[in-house]
């Protein structure tokens, strides 16, 4: 008897779950083919100020700086860059460029408030110290192309206020079986995000490429009221202009602005970041949260069914039928991301994260919303 009432109960929930998963992922493709880049050609073209909080990245900082110091943008702009209590060579390269770059601006943080994210704070002291009207940001371990600006720029047409941008991992016939799935799930992530922005429901964005008029966060006070909310410094600002102007912001699709990043070397890398990224989301907006507990009780109940498929038919029958529908359908969809990212060489990697994706994203949650994380 309790095998047959929990089996109509785990078939039940799937259908449920899984339909909402289905009908929201069709709504995402639609939505996908809706994209455009922006043509904003405003004169005078406005005051840009590039902001990087930095800590501890001397390894990768100088390939940063090369890349936003070589920007082609015909207005006016320049760098800012937070070096928050390096304990390495940051201080020090930061010193020489500056020495050098008219342009770089560094300003040190020797200690920051109590309780509040030290990123946010680093990003808060920049914006409050530079001119610009746009406001590009980017980390300190990304490479941006010589039109990321202007392309940028075109993007803030009359109304929109922020602009999500696409940064990608980039992959080798040499990079890692973990290099190459990640680089599938972050692209998911960025689908996810491309066309949520177009269905005017911002899911998600990314901090190391992402801009907003420096009016828009003078306007929300900034940081106000997730200050001390260790990650976020980019969809929960986003969801601050969402309460009331979800219409005002977009994803740049454009090849042009494309930032890379780097992978994480390791499983423990990966899992403390994944972890970190989900410790924000009960922070969303309400209708953002119940879009992605609805997703997030599907796949919970993809792994449920997974465990209980060798005790009952039926379960294993629903479990089959959803993975199936679930695996065409995230493929088909991811298909049109990697066009319009031009990474369709990703594309054999795409089963084996799927095979993947449910667990790992159920623990991430669970780790990440009611355990701890660690980040510099």
């Amino acid at each position: 008897m309790f095998i047959t009432v929990l089996t109509y109960l785990v078939i039940g929930l799937l259908a449920i779950f899984g339909l909402f998963y289905i009908v929201l992922e069709v709504r995402f493709f639609r939505a996908l083919g809706t994209v455009r880049a922006g043509t904003s050609d405003v004169e005078p073209k406005p005051h840009v100020s590039i902001l990087i909080a930095a800590r501890n990245e001397s390894s990768g900082i100088r390939a940063t700086l090369d890349s936003v110091l070589a920007q082609d943008y015909d207005g006016e702009w320049d760098v800012w860059v937070a070096d928050d209590r390096s304990t390495d060579d940051t201080p020090e390269i930061l010193e020489e460029y500056a020495s050098r770059e008219p342009r770089l601006h560094v300003l040190s943080i020797e200690e920051i408030p109590e309780g509040v994210s030290p990123k946010k704070h680093a990003l808060s002291r920049l914006i409050e110290a530079c001119d610009g009207e746009i406001l590009c940001l980017t980390d300190a371990d990304c490479i941006v192309q010589p039109s990321w600006i202007g392309g940028i720029v075109a993007e803030f047409e009359p109304g929109i206020e922020l602009v999500a941008g696409h940064s990608y991992i980039p992959t080798t016939s040499k990079s890692s079986v973990l290099i190459c799935m990640q680089a599938v799930e972050t692209l998911i992530y960025r689908v996810a995000g491309t066309a949520g922005l177009a269905m005017h429901l911002p899911l998600t964005s990314t901090g190391n490429n992402l801009a907003y008029r420096k009016s828009f966060f003078k306007s929300v006070n900034g940081f106000e009221n997730v200050l001390k909310i260790q990650s976020g410094d980019d969809d929960l600002l986003m969801q601050k202009l969402a309460t009331d102007r979800p219409w005002a912001m977009r994803y740049c699709i454009a090849e042009s602005t494309f930032v890379t990043t780097n992978g994480k070397e390791t499983l423990h890398e990966l899992w403390e970041q994944r972890k970190r990224w989900a410790s924000k989301t009960i922070y969303y907006s309400p209708k953002i949260v119940f879009v992605l507990t609805m997703v997030f009780l599907f796949l919970t109940m993809q792994c449920v069914a997974t465990l209980l498929a060798p005790f009952s038919i039926g379960i294993l029958i629903a479990f089959a039928a959803t993975f199936v529908a679930k695996c065409i359908g995230d493929l088909v969809l991811i298909l049109r991301g990697l066009r319009i990212f031009k990474q369709e060489h990703l594309l054999k990697w795409c089963i084996p994260v799927e095979i993947i994706h449910a667990p790992f994203t159920v623990l991430a949650v669970l780790f990440g919303l009611f355990g701890r994380f660690k980040w510099k």
